[in-house]
């Protein structure tokens, strides 16, 4: 199959690309049915359709190419973007600011040319349908890492978690900040599974209110040691280490090592990692206001975002009793009945 030699707009570049299961479900899809949506182009430009030209080749499946004979390919790439794809907000704000970040010298809030691909911030977060604070929280996180910028883009954290790793308010039970989980919530936690076992993310300060028989600080390493037991988990919320600590507990939990375990983490209920941990929970609690964390020493201090309480284990009931005093339960569905 020959491969016409496209550039690709910068603007459809701004757009993440599927995942490789994704991309491979599609290809399976075209290979199957053929390709329905032909690839939009404007002469040797890609306006739209890379993923379904890279699953085409995946696929072995000849290109169908449809010539745009409109007059703003800036406008058709993000309006077939946003209407075609499944993109949360904080995705949305991130591709506004790479969008916005595109235009050179002055920025005005007049319209763009048609053909310009050089739009203001305000601008931006018109043509992505997203609040214009959000695309400044977006800068922020954009401007300090990359590395958080490309897991908004990707959808593995919001833009409120990455905000928070870039000026931090209140971290975890691991890092050079450490703050601890408000005594109420241990004993809770102890009521519910009698005894903790195993405290993977914390210190030897922690541990004086959590009382687990065995805990793991940020020199050990948890995510290298064995997990046994009942589990009292509140892990780092750096969004490179919350997945990690979510999958070891899945993990874990899948094989019996792990008999019954309560986390508390932040309601990122767009990302990757959360929807694992809600697929082993029974229960979720969504408090109330945010948790107030304490150090030794400190003032208590709130996180940027709320939290989310989550049971996985087959004393239930106990979670929902003692637990319903801190906010909102939620049961997990996990099979249709």
């Amino acid at each position: 199959m020959v491969r016409m030699k496209l550039k690709t707009h910068p603007v459809a570049e701004i757009f993440p690309m599927m995942g490789k299961s994704e991309l491979k479900e599609l290809a399976d899809d075209i290979r199957a049915n053929g390709l329905e949506q032909a690839v939009v182009i404007q002469g040797d430009v890609l306006l739209d359709g890379r993923n379904r030209l890279a699953a085409c080749e995946m696929a072995g499946v000849k290109v169908d190419y449809r010539e745009y004979e409109g007059d703003n390919p800036v406008a058709f790439i993000i309006s077939s973007n946003i209407h075609r794809r499944h993109l949360t907000e904080s995705q949305r704000a991130m591709v506004a600011v790479k969008l916005a970040n595109m235009r050179q010298g002055e920025r005005t809030d007049k319209e763009p040319s048609p053909n310009s691909a050089k739009v203001s911030q305000k601008q931006a977060a018109t043509l992505l349908n997203v609040g214009v604070s959000s695309v400044k929280d977006a800068k922020v996180v954009a401007d300090a890492s990359p590395e958080l910028m490309a897991q908004v883009l990707s959808g593995d954290i919001t833009v409120n978690a990455a905000k928070q790793q870039v000026r931090p308010h209140v971290a975890n039970n691991s890092g050079n900040n450490e703050w601890y989980t408000p005594k109420e919530y241990i004993e809770a936690a102890r009521r519910v599974m009698g005894v903790i076992d195993l405290d993977p993310a914390s210190s030897k300060e922690a541990n004086g209110v959590v009382k687990a028989s065995k805990f793991y600080t940020e020199k050990d390493n948890g995510l290298k040691a064995d997990w046994k037991g009942r589990v009292w988990m509140n892990p780092p919320y750096a969004s490179d280490l919350v997945g990690k600590f979510i999958e070891k507990l899945a993990v874990s939990m899948e094989s019996g090592e792990v008999t019954e375990a309560l986390v508390l983490v932040n309601n990122a209920t767009d990302t990757k990692w959360f929807a694992r941990l809600a697929s082993i929970s029974k229960f979720l609690c969504f408090p109330t206001g945010r948790v107030r964390f304490w150090k030794t020493g400190k003032k208590s201090a709130a996180p940027l975002q709320g939290q989310c309480v989550a049971y996985i284990g087959k004393h239930y009931q106990k979670f929902v009793d003692d637990f319903c005093q801190f906010g909102m339960m939620v049961e997990i569905i996990h099979e249709r009945r």
